[in-house]
């Protein structure tokens, strides 16, 4: 897996502590590997030396404050992405950062760490992709066909990969992508682009849910010059950039109902038309989408624009989760330890791990087994995988019907009262274990720890 190096841009010790904390816990911790500066020159100065991945940048620092900070650090190094860190005050300002040019801001105290962490991916994501479109270098050969990470030998795997080639086949018919989280929706949008008469042209990817609604529509659809206050040139969108190529829409079901007719005008008329543009712009993209939510389901409460849902929908891809195809974990984690092994032994599996594994249910499906392979790998040293290194517990006994979820539990309870029970109950059955916990709850382990600390939880 590709490594991002972020430089942290933070002067407030326990902030950056804070900060990665939340990284490792975001789910793509591997991937990153952070340096840090405490101040604008010395972000500066490191950046001579050597240029990361991306910035991840506070506004106000010791030596500089405020959009100056942003300009100042954008004006010595163009070409690195840059995500800002802002408290709720400094919300605005950090709007017109993002539209001079940053990437994303990121406010302090409100991000989740998945939400952070897909923010720094994407930032690197689309500068890349910036630079390919620019440059005319598209994507080398071993980024194209069937993506070599879905492994797996059972017959729902070999069905899913039919069905991708037959989509790749066709160059405009729109994709939905369904499935739970970490079950590989953006392997299935990679392959279908790389295995279609479009993997020469631009893959650009946006998650809906890492850009503010505010700023979504220049993001997008790009702005011109005078547009609003802070353009002060014009700025191609992201479906200008994907022209002639793909552009994949993760988390379809976070795009904001007042910008979804914009993107049934793509879809239906393939023209958009640039914020404070005065005529439609034609383009030639191919939209593959991906949710983890019911969008049918969406369009029934009013959540989602049923016309929109019917143009996405054109072609169905439903990934299943990893509990209903056990068949291919092995192979998967077989894969994982050879590609984490090179240059040494392979280490094997001992029954009682092989045992836990096939008997897990799999909640963060693919990328959770994925992080637990490469913990244990850490954890086992030189030593095959035991259940001791796999940090995962058997599936908890089945609990009667009528059995309360919660122990204690009363109707006279309030609302913070039953959140704390029910928090102090998952943590028991799982023994203690937040990783798993967090799953079973559907929050991320930091904001696990804080609903921790809140209610003084504590392991006796």
């Amino acid at each position: 897996m590709q490594k991002i190096e972020i430089l942290l841009i933070e002067d407030s010790d326990p902030d950056a502590r804070l900060l990665k904390e939340m990284l490792a816990d975001s789910g793509s911790g591997e991937r990153f590997v952070l340096t840090r500066a405490v101040n604008l020159a010395e972000a500066k100065e490191r950046l001579s030396e050597r240029q990361p991945d991306v910035a991840l940048m506070d506004l106000n620092l010791p030596d500089s404050s405020g959009l100056s900070t942003f300009l100042a650090l954008q004006g010595a190094y163009p070409a690195l992405p840059i995500v800002l860190l802002t408290g709720l005050s400094d919300e605005n300002l950090a709007v017109r950062a993002v539209r001079e040019g940053a990437q994303d801001y990121l406010v302090k105290g409100q991000v989740e760490p998945g939400n952070m962490a897909r923010s720094i991916i994407y930032a690197v994501e689309r500068s890349l992709s910036e630079r390919a479109v620019k440059s005319g270098k598209r994507a080398g050969a071993q980024e194209r066909g069937l993506c070599p990470e879905m492994i797996g030998e059972s017959a729902t795997l070999a069905e899913f990969k039919s069905l991708i080639a037959t989509i790749a086949k066709t160059s405009s018919t729109s994709v939905l992508i369904t499935g739970e989280t970490g079950t590989g929706k953006e392997l299935v949008a990679n392959a279908i682009h790389y295995s279609s008469s479009r993997r020469e042209g631009p893959f650009i990817k946006l998650n809906c849910s890492a850009i503010p609604d505010t700023l979504m529509e220049a993001e997008m659809f790009g702005y011109e010059k005078g547009a609003f206050t802070d353009a002060r040139q014009a700025k191609k969108g992201l479906f200008e950039l994907a022209d002639g190529g793909t552009i994949f829409l993760d988390e379809i079901g976070d795009m904001d109902l007042r910008l979804q007719p914009k993107l049934l005008q793509v879809l239906e008329n393939r023209t958009f038309r640039k914020l404070g543009g005065v005529q439609d712009q034609r383009v030639d993209v191919r939209v593959i989408a991906a949710t983890n939510l019911d969008l049918g389901n969406m369009v029934r409460e009013k959540r989602f624009r049923e016309d929109l849902f019917y143009r996405l929908n054109v072609m169905v891809v439903s990934l299943p989760p990893l509990r209903e195809r056990k068949e291919d974990i092995l192979p998967i984690v077989r894969h994982f330890l050879k590609e984490n092994g090179a240059g040494s032994r392979q280490k094997g599996l001992k029954e009682g791990a092989i045992d836990l594994l096939l008997g897990y249910d799999w909640p963060g499906n693919v990328r959770e087994l994925k992080n637990v392979v490469e913990r244990a790998l850490i954890l086992a040293g030189p030593d095959d995988i035991g259940p001791e290194h796999l940090n995962i517990s058997a599936p908890a006994p089945h609990h009667a019907e009528n059995q309360p979820l919660v122990k204690g539990y009363s109707s006279e309870m309030t609302l913070e009262e039953l959140e704390k029970a029910h928090i102090m109950t998952v943590l028991q059955r799982t023994g203690w274990n937040i990783t798993h916990a967090s799953r079973t709850l559907g929050i991320s382990r930091f904001t696990l720890r804080e609903k921790a600390k809140k209610y003084g939880l504590n392991k006796e």
